[in-house]
Parts: structure tokens; sequence; C-alpha cells
């Protein structure tokens, strides 16, 4: 059976000191041993145009251009959408 999230790329927009960020980060490290995609953190207050369109929404959680989730974090939606791919 093949993964069906295998070669998914996640964004988490965040920033520095964002413990809802944190929480949001460690559950998608819970994930990984079941599903193979990769992720990267961008600090939303290093370029304005990130900080002016997700501003206090972070955490947000972005596959290309959709959002999984925002403003906290739901494993099970992330879960949902990771089966679904």
């Amino acid at each position: 059976m093949t993964d069906p999230a295998a070669g998914t790329v996640l964004q988490v927009m965040m920033r520095d000191g964002c413990s809802l960020c944190d929480h949001l980060v460690l559950a998608l490290e819970l994930l990984r041993p079941r599903y193979r995609f990769t992720y990267s953190k961008v600090d939303v207050d290093a370029d304005p145009a990130l900080a002016d369109r997700y501003g206090a929404r972070v955490p947000v959680l972005v596959a290309g251009t959709e959002e999984i989730c925002e403003g906290h974090c739901d494993p099970a939606l992330i879960e949902a959408f990771l089966k679904a791919r």
C-alpha cells in the first residue's frame, strides 16, 4: 500500500515566540512517522507581505495555495488532508 501523502510539501506560516505555532510543529512531527511529507517553517515577520497576509492568523498550515488550518492546530483536519492526498 502506498502512502497517500508521499511527496506532500507543507509550509507552516509562523512567528517566533508563538506557542500555537510550536504546537502545530509538534503535531506535524508526531504525524511524520505515519505519512511521508516534508514541511518548512516560514517566519511571516521576515517578509512584510507575509506579515500583512497572515497577520494574527498564525499559525497557518499551507500546501501550495491551499490553507489547511489556521490560528490553531487541528490534528484531525491535518490527518484528513494527508490521507486525502
